[in-house]
């Protein structure tokens, strides 16, 4: 894949996150990219968001191929106006440090049942264990997880980044297996 670029490279996850989530029938789920209207969504403080967006807006700046920033918007069909961002992710690949990263990641519905009830994060993985496999990295990291999310994470398979506090991590493989465990398990 070395002759696509990092834009290239992320178009192509977001379409095989989209099939794969249509594969565990997850139709009314659709994946994409975030949009200026998006980003403006957040910029002005939802009053659903739990996270600091705006902060997240201004500090991962740009796009993939500017400085490696992989932005994904979530939005639910179904009872829902899709026009409207329901969750988003930020990731970060660091080429200098070959490190792939989920940044930030929020349902903004979460307080409402939705399709993305419970599986924003599945879908966050998903896209990261794609383009990690695509990069040939071995590892998925967590930024700044927080302490309630720990649990959460450590069920994948994460676990505290021995010289870095403010990482967990897991072996893509780790996170692909549990994935398919617990994606069965909801069946």
């Amino acid at each position: 894949m070395s002759n696509l670029s990092l834009q290239e490279i992320h178009e192509h996850c977001l379409h095989t996150t989209q099939k794969i989530i249509q594969s565990f029938g997850w139709d009314s789920i659709i994946v994409g990219s975030l949009s200026e209207e998006d980003k403006t969504y957040l910029w002005n403080e939802n009053d659903n968001a739990v996270l600091n967006w705006r902060w997240a807006i201004e500090h991962y700046r740009g796009n993939a191929n500017d400085n490696g920033i992989l932005d994904i918007s979530l939005k639910s069909t179904k009872g829902y106006d899709y026009a409207v961002l329901h969750a988003a992710i930020i990731c970060k690949y660091d080429a200098r440090r070959e490190e792939f990263a989920i940044c930030m990641l929020e349902n903004l519905i979460a307080h409402k049942k939705s399709a993305l009830t419970g599986n924003v994060f599945i879908i966050a993985l998903i896209y990261s264990t794609t383009f990690c496999s695509m990069m040939e990295l071995d590892d998925v990291v967590i930024h700044d997880p927080l302490e309630d999310m720990k649990p959460r994470y450590r069920s994948y398979g994460f676990s505290q980044v021995f010289y870095a506090p403010n990482k967990m991590s897991s072996a893509v493989a780790d996170i692909q297996t549990t994935i398919r465990r617990k994606v069965m398990g909801i069946h």
